[in-house]
């Protein structure tokens, strides 16, 4: 690294807030977002008002959520003066921050849709395109192309998140982190989270290959002691590597699994290999990333509350679902400058959870891991509704199970299913276990017994890491028309 670059880091090292946390804090990411509470309300008079000027030991659920408020009503302001598509759309439907006392208040204001960021991407951006230092192209799991526009005080924020998450999942300046996104992406998450260490303080090594040996050796050669990457990249590494490795030998203290849903079948099998905690972490590329992140309880994810206000509602009514109970997770972005988002839409499938938590958080919420996606459901049968995590369950859970794909379609009046799956093993017993275990499901039954869905059938292939593909749709619907 040339004197510069090391000049830089250190100056953008001096604004992290992460850095200052004192050695062995029980709590990084808590004690991080409390504290931003408290400078937010020695700032702002309009805090103060509603909480006082409380120290972050005193910041407690009820504090957290009129810093939120405050931080919403900030919110609208600021792009009613700095975004074309929110000064329009709060002056369509009369939205003043002043209307925004409560939680149910949060209800008058409209959702944001993601065709709509992606229609007008530049109608959201708040600042000069001068000020921007990072713009992002992601078309996620929905497969639309967004780009988000992110200032220099925006990527220093998210590089404040990832350090404190990877700070509270136990990491600290003895260990080395290896990240494992293989390079598919219009950007690389790898890239940023490398970049995120650096700046922090914090040792990683970007080992994006596909080829599994060569994970090991990096593995080997850095002294990796804990992992985040790809869920289903992850997985496969630990199906393949553990019949020709001592895996627990590698000494990993933790693992995060992140931009893709983390079935509990597949968790079962990596933590039993690794010999550590398998950790689900969540976010998206219009949150910046580093939003949620789940602690050794592995009872739902903490989230970023100073920079994010999550809900959940009923897709159906808009209402605002109960604790823990299902619905569509709506996020609001609330320190962003760049491309900030109020309401926007996600699609997952998740559920909030109050504080406090085991581990012990006492005032900052959590999210239900994520079971689906509301544009990714499909029904089959008598109106059963499936979605990938329910195919992933079942057949993940049995052993040797990589990956499959599902294909359906309608020949005649019964829906046929048909399942390609990647197995490594005996591939007759193979075929008669995934047969059975998606046979049991109860989506599979209703159908078969209301004689609307033909019987499962199931391909079983070998593994084939040479074209494997990241991310490849799950669910492929042939049909023309369904319900």
């Amino acid at each position: 690294m040339n004197p510069l670059d090391r000049l830089k880091i250190a100056i953008a090292r001096t604004k992290l807030t992460s850095t200052k946390l004192e050695s062995g804090t029980e709590h990084p990411l808590e004690s991080w977002i409390l504290n931003k509470v408290a400078v937010e309300a020695r700032k702002s008079a309009d805090l103060r008002r509603a909480i006082g000027r409380p120290t972050p030991k005193q910041v407690d659920r009820a504090i957290m959520r009129q810093y939120q408020l405050h931080k919403v009503r900030r919110m609208i302001e600021y792009t009613n003066e700095n975004s074309y598509f929110y000064k329009a759309r709060w002056k369509e439907f009369g939205i003043k921050s002043s209307d925004i006392r409560t939680y149910d208040d949060l209800l008058k204001i409209p959702l944001t849709e993601p065709k709509e960021l992606a229609d007008v991407p530049l109608e959201f951006l708040c600042v000069s395109q001068t000020k921007v230092m990072r713009a992002f192209t992601t078309s996620g799991t929905s497969g639309t192309r967004k780009r988000l526009f992110y200032t220099r005080d925006d990527v220093l924020n998210i590089v404040d998140s990832i350090a404190v998450a990877l700070k509270n999942a136990g990491m600290n300046e003895n260990d080395t982190l290896q990240i494992m996104f293989p390079t598919v992406a219009a950007w690389d998450p790898g890239l940023m989270l490398e970049g995120a260490c650096k700046v922090a303080g914090l040792k990683a090594v970007n080992a994006s290959t596909t080829d599994i040996e060569e994970q090991l050796s990096i593995m080997r050669s850095n002294k990796t002691s804990m992992m985040i990457g790809l869920t289903s990249f992850i997985y496969r590494i630990t199906v393949l590597a553990r019949e020709k490795s001592d895996l627990r030998s590698f000494g990993i203290k933790a693992i995060i699994l992140s931009a893709e849903p983390l079935p509990e079948a597949m968790r079962r099998e990596i933590e039993e290999a690794w010999g550590c905690k398998a950790l689900s972490q969540y976010g998206m590329t219009e949150m910046g990333l580093a939003t949620t992140i789940e602690c050794t309880v592995q009872d739902g994810m903490h989230v970023n509350e100073a920079d994010f206000l999550p809900e959940v509602i009923d897709p159906d009514t808009g209402k605002h679902c109960a604790n823990r109970e299902e619905g569509e997770l709506i996020w609001t972005s609330l320190n962003f400058e760049g491309s900030p988002l109020v309401r926007y839409r996600s699609y997952d499938i998740s559920a909030t959870i109050e504080p406090p938590c085991a581990c012990g958080f006492r005032a900052v919420g959590k999210i239900v891991k994520i079971r689906g996606r509301l544009d990714m459901q499909t029904k089959i049968g008598f109106g059963e509704k499936v979605y990938p995590l329910l195919f992933d369950e079942a057949i993940l859970g049995v052993k040797g199970s990589l990956g499959y794909q599902l294909t359906i379609d309608k020949p005649a009046y019964k829906d046929r299913l048909l399942f390609k799956i990647e197995f490594a093993g005996d591939p007759v017993q193979g075929k008669e276990e995934l047969l059975k275990a998606i046979s049991a499901l109860a989506e599979i039954r209703s159908g078969l017994e209301n004689d609307l869905l033909e019987q499962p059938e199931i391909e079983v292939v070998l593994p084939d890491q040479a074209s494997w593909i990241p991310k490849t749709r799950s669910i492929i619907d042939n049909r023309e028309q369904f319900d």
